[in-house]
């Protein structure tokens, strides 16, 4: 009998170990699935036109069984023929700080860039601080704030933009609408 409960202890503790990062990430489900905006381009991230108009299709997805998300996307001039950027950013749980971080990495027109952040989870938002370098050197650091506003609409805002040490006045809110 003891040796029972000993395993169901042992396999309670590894299934409890598997769910730390799902549980963690959990802030970031009501994102899973397809979504579009329709928005003007705004050209302060190096390589990106300025007021150009786009449509913007973006995905969160789980991957490896739920220990991360994946979110990319992908942005179009309206009439389809030509893409503005595209990427990708990696949520995870970071195990030394028990924190929400991310990866980032994609192009805004012919220019590449990477970046690393981290998630607040604030009332009613999550806060995504990052920071982003180009390929050029371009230093930008910034704030999305993201927030579910209806189960099929979601709002995000650029905001505390600072690029090469130069703060850069926040652009409009964006709306996307669920489509899967």
């Amino acid at each position: 009998m003891k040796k029972i409960i000993l395993v169901v202890m042992i396999i309670s503790g590894v299934l409890r170990a598997q769910n730390e990062a799902y549980d963690a990430l959990k802030v970031l489900e009501p994102f899973i699935g397809k979504w579009q905006t329709n928005e003007m381009s705004f050209g302060f991230f190096e390589g990106l036109p300025d007021n150009t108009e786009m449509v913007t299709n973006e995905e969160y997805k789980w991957i490896t069984e739920k220990s991360a998300i994946l979110e990319t996307w992908e942005a179009y001039t309206s009439d389809g023929k030509q893409k503005i950027n595209h990427g990708s950013i990696l949520f995870y749980l970071d195990p030394a700080t028990n924190a929400i971080r991310t990866k980032h990495f994609g192009y805004d027109g012919k220019v590449y860039w990477t970046g690393n952040g981290r998630i607040e989870n604030k009332k009613n938002l999550l806060a995504i601080h990052i920071e982003e370098l180009t390929i050029n050197g371009t230093h930008t650091a910034y704030t999305n704030e993201i927030r579910i506003l209806k189960n099929d609409t979601y709002q995000s805002q650029f905001v505390n933009i600072n690029q090469g040490g130069k703060p850069i006045e926040n652009p409009p809110k964006r709306k996307f609408k669920r489509i899967k």
